[in-house]
């Protein structure tokens, strides 16, 4: 009986062992897959950290650029109706500050613009109409303005203006009543990046 009960102790003394063994060698195994899976999750979540820095210095530009746009376009706009208010001020009997503005016919001559090109766009203008001569805005130092008088130059005996303009306009040849002027300003961001041109053909009567 005593050699049986031995036997039996050895055999569940193995047993033990076995099954110590075998879980020791599970629990290896299940740490070693859950090393896998916390890399794995580590990694995307590093993607998805990477993907949002890139996403807010996309934003971040993106509203820069608008930024930039808007002061370059609000600095001209500011200029041009600088501008003219002193048109006004002339055409009121004042002086103006603009010194002699040019006519239309000398401005064709000068930049080798076509008569009815209201817009400029057949000159050699790039982003900003470089081959004009602009001038510093009195009213905003970070502007630059082109002003002509949409009228002046004889062709057959007739005067002849501007397509630009009205028709039954007067051609008086100085500021006044009936005469109109076409305006450019021009401006860029703090930065430098962006640039505005803004035109109008303005007119004041009295």
């Amino acid at each position: 009986m005593k050699h049986q009960t031995r036997q039996g102790i050895g055999r569940n003394a193995l047993r033990s062992g076995a099954a110590r063994l075998l879980s020791k060698q599970l629990l290896s195994r299940q740490n070693g897959a859950a090393l896998f899976i916390s890399l794995m999750f580590l990694i995307l979540l590093t993607l998805l950290g990477l993907s949002a820095a890139n996403v807010g210095i996309l934003q971040e530009r993106m509203s820069g650029n608008v930024r930039e746009s808007n002061i370059a376009f609000q600095t001209a706009e500011a200029a041009l109706r600088g501008i003219e208010r002193r048109v006004q001020a002339i055409a009121l009997g004042g002086g103006g500050g603009l010194g002699d503005i040019p006519n239309w016919n000398d401005f064709q001559t000068d930049f080798g613009v076509a008569r009815g090109d209201c817009s400029l766009s057949m000159i050699e203008q790039g982003d900003s109409f470089d081959t004009l001569t602009w001038q510093t805005s009195p009213d905003v130092p970070e502007a630059e303005y082109v002003i002509t008088e949409l009228s002046g130059g004889f062709s057959g005996g007739l005067v002849v203006g501007s397509a630009c303009r009205p028709l039954h306009s007067e051609d008086s040849g100085k500021p006044g009543a009936g005469v109109y002027f076409m305006i450019m300003a021009r401006a860029a961001g703090p930065a430098g990046t962006a640039n505005a041109v803004v035109q109008s053909i303005y007119f004041w009567p009295i």
